[in-house]
């Protein structure tokens, strides 16, 4: 090699050398935390790097970040920083889960569980009897042939909790709890807890082991990828590291399996959940059980209860009736009337809530399926008139077969239909190649109220405030935030849509030039409502401070600028000077 070529290579290695630190030093970083109710939530897992955990502000140079916590749900659940170009860290927002959110099934297994329906659906039950167990007549099954069949079922578990009582009868060789074709099968084997992922692995526990004839609380809680934990009577005993698992359409089979490896013995309070319960709430299933208690009150205690409600359900139902038909107010807008409906048939702000014509919330009555069918039937109609059968599959049932897909949605539609049926007068109908939901003037929802006043709510344009009820807005969205607690990622655009389309509006009604056309009090409810989109909106809590000091009430402002000082401080991880709020 001649020393020209040998200096040309050098300089290509070295440059190249140079570029890759170059790279590695430039590499973009973000910041990023997890928060709940303001403040940073504890010992965060992230599924992109599951050795990392963490608590407050950190940096990252990773460009997708999913959250995870036992027993929490989070907004957004997956995010990507490509086209992130904020200075401010990135807010993963957590939610705390309550007990039944995402149970698939919940089974008392006592007698009369024969004859009901278990999430809509007929179950079989194949030889399975109701013997003296010790805790009352509870499901015995034989070993041989008792199983009960759930029928096809095409749900993706992600994530999977098993919880159940129970008192076998044999504990050698292969017992199934639970099985799920080839995606999942939880069992006893050989007296220890087994969780088998069908062609992948077999999860064993060796530290504690189940003895027969005798009760005992069983629970597994497995997470793809990453951690599977067992546990007895409430207490976590082992964890493993977890597999893959695959998803098919097969039956859930209580009892039984893909391989006939039956469960002997008897079989109480079966739960199962689509997602990963934490430590606490798998003592609280073992502790409290996971649904009201059937037990029978003694009579003597009864009877002063029926003394005491028939009286007080008369009264009751004589305001509650009342309150119907007083069922709006009126407040002043620059002098001008504005109608507010109070008593809201269905809520998405500040919760996602279902009350019948005659004030009885049925919200439980959706399955998590027909919640999101419904969702998306209301938003869908509302921003573009209704939503077409693909665009709908796509959403609700991506990677399924056409046939697959129709079946679901005719499915889910027709028991969707169902819940509404003598609670609200909703229709379903399909025109013009579109699916929409129909409400009547009668029922009140606050987002097709604020949809009167703003009706480019949802359409992602710059919204003018000229002649809009800037009152009557603000009295509705300071009741909270768009649907809070639901994440879905079809859902994330009408989210900020919602909110840039609120603050549009609102953001200006609190400038100097615009303020003057509004009350103190109605400066104060609009600000509240700007909060509520945007809670370190400066010039809102800037706004409310001098309204609070002009009349009177010092601690009050105090307070507020304090609180602000606290939000922002978290939120930015810097230090903040209150006096430029007190400017």
């Amino acid at each position: 090699m001649n020393a020209k070529v040998f200096f040309v290579l050098l300089i290509f290695l070295c440059s190249n050398i140079i570029i890759a630190q170059g790279y590695d030093i430039m590499e973009e970083k973000h910041s990023v935390t997890v928060e709940i109710g303001g403040k940073a939530l504890e010992d965060v897992k992230w599924k992109e790097n599951p050795d990392l955990i963490t608590t407050g502000v950190f940096e990252t140079g990773s460009l997708k970040l999913s959250p995870q916590k036992r027993g929490y749900r989070f907004s957004p659940d997956i995010f990507n920083f490509d086209d992130y170009n904020s200075n401010t860290p990135k807010i993963f927002r957590a939610y705390k889960y309550n007990l039944t959110d995402r149970l698939k099934l919940y089974l008392p297994f006592q007698k009369e569980f024969i004859s009901t329906k278990v999430n809509n659906e007929k179950i079989n039950q194949i030889e399975v009897t109701y013997q003296e167990s010790g805790k009352g007549e509870t499901a015995y099954f034989n070993g041989v042939s008792s199983y009960i069949d759930f029928g096809s079922d095409n749900t993706n578990f992600n994530e999977l909790t098993v919880a159940v009582w129970l008192k076998p009868e044999k504990v050698s060789g292969s017992n199934s709890i639970i099985g799920k074709g080839e995606v999942f099968s939880a069992k006893i084997f050989d007296g220890n807890l087994q969780f088998t992922t069908p062609g992948i692995k077999d999860h064993i526990s060796n530290v504690l082991y189940v003895n027969p004839n005798e009760w005992v609380h069983v629970a597994f809680v497995f997470m793809p990828n990453d951690q599977l934990f067992f546990y007895m009577n409430g207490t976590l005993i082992d964890q493993i590291k977890a597999s893959t698992i695959a998803n098919t359409d097969h039956s859930i089979l209580i009892g039984s399996n893909l391989w006939g490896q039956y469960y002997k013995g008897f079989m109480k309070d079966f739960a199962l959940w689509n997602r990963a319960l934490s430590n606490d709430e798998v003592f609280e299933v073992y502790q409290d059980g996971v649904l009201l208690k059937t037990e029978k009150p003694k009579e003597a205690f009864l009877w002063w209860w029926l003394l005491l409600l028939i009286p007080l359900g008369g009264i009751f139902y004589f305001f509650y009736g009342y309150k119907r038909v007083l069922n709006k107010v009126y407040v002043s807008e620059s002098s001008k009337s504005v109608e507010i409906v109070k008593d809201y048939n269905i809520r998405f702000l500040g919760g996602f809530t279902l009350i019948d014509t005659e004030g009885k919330e049925f919200t439980h009555l959706l399955s998590p399926k027909r919640r999101e069918l419904f969702l998306l039937l209301f938003l869908y109609t509302i921003k573009n008139g209704g939503i077409s059968s693909k665009k709908m599959g796509d959403i609700l049932w991506p990677n399924f077969s056409y046939e697959s897909t129709k079946n679901n949605r005719s499915t889910q539609i027709k028991e969707l239909r169902k819940v509404f049926e003598g609670r609200l007068p909703l229709e379903i109908n399909f025109i013009e190649k579109k699916w929409k939901l129909s409400i009547p003037e009668s029922i009140y929802t606050d987002v097709t109220q604020l949809n009167e006043s703003i009706p480019q709510l949802f359409s992602g344009k710059q919204i003018h405030t000229e002649n809009k009820s800037h009152i009557q807005i603000a009295q509705i969205v300071k009741n909270g935030a768009l649907l809070p607690q639901i994440e879905l990622e079809w859902l994330d655009s009408f989210k900020s849509d919602y909110g840039n389309a609120i603050l549009d509006i609102l953001t200006p009604c609190i400038d100097k030039e615009q303020e003057e056309q509004f009350s103190k009090d109605e400066l104060i409810l609009i600000c509240d409502a700007i909060l509520e989109i945007d809670p370190l909106y400066e010039n809102a809590v800037r706004t409310k401070y001098y309204l609070f000091t002009n009349a009177g009430k010092h601690m009050t402002a105090q307070k507020l600028i304090e609180n602000y000082k606290r939000l922002y401080e978290a939120f930015y991880k810097e230090g903040y000077d209150i006096n430029s709020l007190q400017v």
